[in-house]
This record gives structure tokens, sequence and C-alpha cells, in this order.
């Protein structure tokens, strides 16, 4: 018997098939005929509880219906089977599913790539064929193991991050990096999503990745041949320099960084002097050498921050950044005029290159990068018509200006080697009761034809030859044995304040010279005492905690100048190694009746005060601005309202017979 509904699944009508065995059996698709009979037959003899399988049973329109058996037999008193009684249940669309998922999950093993999942705490679930030849585990080594075992550690924070991605955006996709199971680093395209269960929760993540190491290193390799193309469009092939198209860039650059930052700025445009003369005679070979040689000169003299170029032939430029003063560029001009003038040997000649320098300032001269490149090469053409081997600004005032720079600066060289330098005095004065407490040593140049030089004339330029290194240390050579010797006399200089250049704080030898020089010439460490300036610091205050606490250990007071003037933080202050603070002169001018001066005078006084520091004014010329300062808590004082800086036989007096106003 075969009920309506039966015979209504497979499309026919109750009346259209016969109730027979027969007519189900034609039905059966002949693929699973031999193993439904099978499955029955066990059932029958007693081998199964009850019948229960899945087979296709062909439709009236042709196409075949899976159907889900469950069946069980009907014995007569003799014990044979006489009939099965059972349903049949439609399952084609489970059917269809289950089809879909064993082909996706045959793909998803068989594919070439790499398809791994893992549950949301990184340890790895599934692991396809593919993740077996592209990363070498077989899916035993892997199942189980963190998924950080695939990339390299430093990778590890980015891992991490991406399900985070992931987990916010719904997708994650991104270039990154494998290490396979011979350790061999190779490059995926790695695309992450989610798997989610029957309630929608993600409790997996499936990542999928395609090898792509080929194509990195072939876009790697055109990279590199980009950047090498790059580099010979802009780049001089002879020396390694910038090249025109780059010197250009490079020079309108500077130009619109000194128009923002409102400094100063230098070209020098260098011609080599007669170097077609060697190129005709020793040969174009010879004339590269020269070349190559000639670079590596101009490399070691400038600075880091400058821009040299080859514009061609033996014409060369270099771009000079952040100058004081315009006139600061002849100070390299000097040094590539001496460079150029040593030797230089190729194949066994010694051959003699000289170059002739022209000099162009923006703002100066100009302000557009074409007119400071003709003006530089203008200029480099008045020093060849000079005689050569010089050089010459554009304007022949800065040339001028320059060349009595030259000659200051020898005179300078001169004056610290025949020591013709004297130091003056300036007192400081306990204004409460007119004692002196200390005094300033101050330098004067004693040139044997200009007489008395103030020091704004040379410690301007000391300072940018380097030579201020020297004068400092002849200066306190000088002022240190003094102090000593009025101790000796048994007279009382109280505490002498010397300043201190940058130049000479940055030196690795100073806090030995400083400690050799105090023990040489029998100087206490408490009757010194070193002025920084407030600026001096902060070009690197944390190198510069580190050289004071050196100087302070020694016992010597350490005072900062010009305070206020500056940028200082009052955390680096608190962390520097100071006994005093001194109040700048252009604060004091103008005390007490400029009420921004006063307030910042006596914001400054009750700063030394919370920080326990001694305090100074300087530049006090009337009495009102003692007056003011003393009121204020600033009894310590400096200034012409006292004394003016004076030579040694006036200190003298001045310690001999008392202090008089």
């Amino acid at each position: 018997y075969y009920s309506p509904r039966w015979k209504e699944m497979l499309g026919y009508r109750d009346d259209e098939l016969p109730n027979t065995v027969a007519t189900w059996e034609a039905l059966v698709h002949p693929e699973d005929k031999e193993r439904v009979w099978a499955g029955i037959h066990k059932h029958i003899n007693g081998e199964t509880e009850y019948y229960d399988g899945a087979h296709r049973l062909k439709h009236k329109d042709g196409h075949w219906v899976w159907i889900h058996d469950r069946a069980k037999a009907i014995y007569d008193k003799n014990g044979e089977a006489v009939r099965m009684i059972g349903t049949h249940t439609d399952i084609s669309t489970e059917k269809a599913l289950q089809l879909k998922y064993i082909q996706q999950a045959q793909m998803i093993e068989q594919t070439h790539d790499s398809v791994i999942s893992t549950d949301l705490d990184g340890n790895i679930v599934t692991w396809n064929l593919g993740a077996e030849r592209l990363l070498g585990y077989s899916a035993s080594e892997a199942i189980g193991k963190h998924i950080s075992m695939l990339h390299p550690k430093e990778d590890i924070p980015e891992v991490i991050k991406s399900v985070e991605i992931l987990m916010k955006t719904g997708k994650y996709i991104s270039d990154v990096a494998h290490i396979t199971k011979s350790g061999k680093l190779i490059y995926v395209s790695l695309s992450l999503s989610s798997l989610r269960d029957e309630q929608g929760k993600i409790i997996n993540i499936v990542r999928y990745a395609q090898d792509i190491t080929q194509r990195k290193k072939a876009e790697d390799e055109l990279r590199e041949q980009k950047n090498i193309l790059d580099h010979q469009a802009h780049h001089d092939a002879l020396t390694g320099l910038p090249n025109r198209v780059l010197f250009n860039d490079r020079l309108e650059q500077a130009i619109e960084k000194a128009k923002r930052s409102k400094t100063n700025m230098a070209l020098l445009f260098i011609d080599l002097d007669h170097f077609k003369e060697i190129n005709d005679s020793l040969g174009h070979e010879v004339g590269d050498k020269i070349l190559k040689e000639v670079t590596k000169k101009l490399k070691e003299t400038i600075r880091e921050e400058d821009t040299l170029a080859r514009l061609g032939g033996d014409e060369f430029t270099i771009v000079l950044e952040d100058l004081v003063q315009g006139h600061d560029a002849s100070v390299l001009a000097q040094k590539l005029l001496k460079v150029l003038s040593e030797p230089i040997v190729i194949e066994d000649h010694e051959l003699y290159v000289s170059c002739s320098i022209g000099i162009s300032l923006y703002p100066d001269d100009g302000t557009s990068a074409q007119n400071l490149l003709k003006y530089a090469d203008s200029a480099m053409y008045k020093a060849k018509e000079n005689g050569r081997d010089s050089f010459q600004f554009y304007s022949a005032e800065m040339t001028e200006l320059a060349f009595k720079r030259v000659v200051m600066e020898t005179a300078l060289r001169s004056a610290i080697q025949n020591r013709e330098f004297i130091v003056y005095y300036q007192p400081q004065v306990d204004a409460t009761n007119n004692k002196l407490i200390g005094m300033e040593a101050l330098v004067r140049w004693q040139h044997p034809t200009m007489g008395l030089v103030a020091p704004n004339n040379f410690i301007p330029l000391a300072e940018t030859t380097g030579l201020i290194v020297e004068l400092d240390r002849l200066v306190m050579e000088m002022a240190m044995s003094q102090i000593a010797q009025w101790y000796k006399k048994g007279l009382n200089p109280g505490v002498l304040a010397m300043n201190l250049a940058v130049k000479q704080l940055k030196r690795k030898d100073f806090i030995e010279m400083f400690k050799s020089l105090i023990e040489e010439i029998k100087c206490k460490p408490e009757w010194l005492e070193l002025e920084v300036t407030e600026s001096q610091i902060m070009t690197d205050p944390d190198e510069a905690v580190i050289i004071l606490k050196q100087i302070s250990d020694l016992g010597v007071e350490l005072a900062v100048d010009d305070f206020g003037t500056g940028y200082s933080s009052l955390s680096y202050l608190k962390k520097l190694p100071i006994d005093k603070l001194k109040i700048d002169q252009s604060f004091v001018k103008d005390l007490p009746d400029d009420d921004e001066d006063a307030g910042i005078t006596k914001a400054v006084i009750a700063l030394a005060n919370s920080l326990n520091l001694k305090i100074i004014a300087e530049g006090v010329e009337r009495k009102e601005q003692k007056d003011f300062l003393v009121e204020h808590g600033c009894k310590d004082i400096q200034g012409y309202y006292y004394s003016k800086p004076v030579p040694v036989d006036e200190m003298e007096n001045i310690l001999v017979n008392g202090f008089r106003q």
C-alpha cells in the first residue's frame, strides 16, 4: 500500500500507480537500488532493529526526489517477513544543501590558496591542502597551534590589530609576511572574514591567503628600477651630486624656507681654475678623477644640511641656509679656497686646482632662484677677473666687508698666540651695604695698532670661526690666575664670574682642562662661577644637564646669564644644577617706569626664590633701578651705577681701599 500523499510527492494521482512493490522498485534510482535492497535484507534478517536509509525516486516529470526511508518488517507466526511498514520523507532540499557544503568543502580543501580558520583566541581549527602546500605544515602539525607561529615577531601587534579591525568593520585585507615551516619568509595577500553560528554569533575567523611573493619581488624590482631612473634623472652620473634639475628644486625650497623663517641664505657658484688646460693635456679620464676628488673635498668641507650640486663641466654650486648674517658665507668660501689649494695626486701627477667663487645673498641680492643663480655666476666671473683663486660677493660692499673679516680673523688668530688680550673686571655689589661680593671677568683686545678693541667687534667673529674656544681658555687662565693672586695677597675679591661659550661647553676635554687649570693655578673652586646663557642651555638641554652637573661637582657655582631672553622650560630649570639667575639688562633698562619690564623682573625674582636660587641684576645704571630691585628682593647688583668694567690696577685699588660709588 502507498498512500495518496506518497504518490503526490512524486507527482502522481492516487489512481495512476498500483499499490505493489514493483511500483516502488521501478521508481528507485538505478545507482541506489542495490544499496537499498541490501539494507532491507539486513533488517529482514534481523541484523538491524529497523531499516533507515536514503535513496532517490523518480518524479513523474523526470527529476529525482531524495527520500529518507524509515521502516520496520512485519513477520507472520512462522517468523517470515510478510510486509514492511514505514515512512518516506522528501529530503531533496537538505540533500541539495548537503551536497553544496560537501562541494564547497572540497573546493576549499583542494584550492591552491591557503584557507585557515581559527577560533577567537587565534588557535588554528582547520587547515586546507593549500595551506599545507604554501606553508609546509600538515594539518595535524598546525591544528591546535596559535596563528602567531606564521608571523614574524615584529608583526604580532598588527596581527592582533587585524582581528580588531575585522570585528569593527566586518573585513580586513592586507599584504603581510608569513614564515613557512622551513623558515623561509614569504608574502601573502591576506583576507579575513568571520564565521557565524545559527544565532549570528561569530565563532571562528577564516583567513584566506594568496601567495604574492613573486609579485612583490617584481614590484620591488620595478620600484628599485624606478628609484634608479629617478636618481639618474636628478643626479650627476660622474659625481653622484644633485644635477641642475634637483639643484633648482632645492634652491626654490631654500628660498621658501628663508622667506617663512625670515633668515638669510647664500648661493655659492664655484668654477675650477684652469681645469680645461688639465683636461686637454692629460685627457678626460684624469679630468673625471679630478672632478671626483674635488667633489669629495667639497663634501667634507660643507655642513650636512648644505646642498652641493654639479651643474656641469667644472661648475659646482652650494646652497647655504640659516645664516645669521649674509657675510658669514665668506667663512665657507675661505675654507673652500684653502682645501682646493692643496695638491691633488692623480696617476703620479701632482696637480693644483684652485677655484673662483661667486656669492649671491637672499634677500639682499634677489628673491628668485633665477636671479640668485645669475648674480652668483656674475660674481664668480668677477673673482676670475681679479686673478682667480678668490671669492667675490655680487655686492661690492659685501666683498669689502668679507675681506675686512678675513684680515680681522688673521689678526685674531695672531692675537691669541701673542696673548694680546687683557681682562677687565666689573664689580658685583650687595646693594644693601655697598660691599663687593665678586666680579665678572670681561675680555678686551689690546691691538698693537688699533688700540683697545671692544668685545662686540671680535667676539661674534671668534664664535663663528671657532676661535672662541681658545680665547675662552686664555681668558679663564688669566682671570683665575689674577683672582688667586689677590687671595694670596690677603684681599677679598669674592667670587669670579666667567662667561662660558657654547662651543666650549660641547668640547669633550673641557671638564678635564678646567679641572687641571684649577689645580695648576691653585684657585679654589668656591672662588669661581661660570655663566652660561639660557639659549646655550636650550640648544641641547639633556646634554647641558650632564655637563653642568660635572662642573657643579667640582664645587664651582653656575649662573644662567641673560635669563628671561631665551625659552627655557621650568621643568629643565629644575633639573639643572644651577645656583644663580642673572636678570638681563634689557629688563633692567627701563625700570621702574616700564610696567612690563617691572612685571617680568618681579616674576624672575619670585622664581629664583621659589627654586632657592641666588639672583643678581646686570646693567644697573641709576639709583631708582637699584632701589626698585632691592625693594623687590634682588640685592646683588652689577652695572655702571657702581662701576664700569675696569683693568686690574683699578680693580685692585677698589679691593685695597674699599668700594666707592
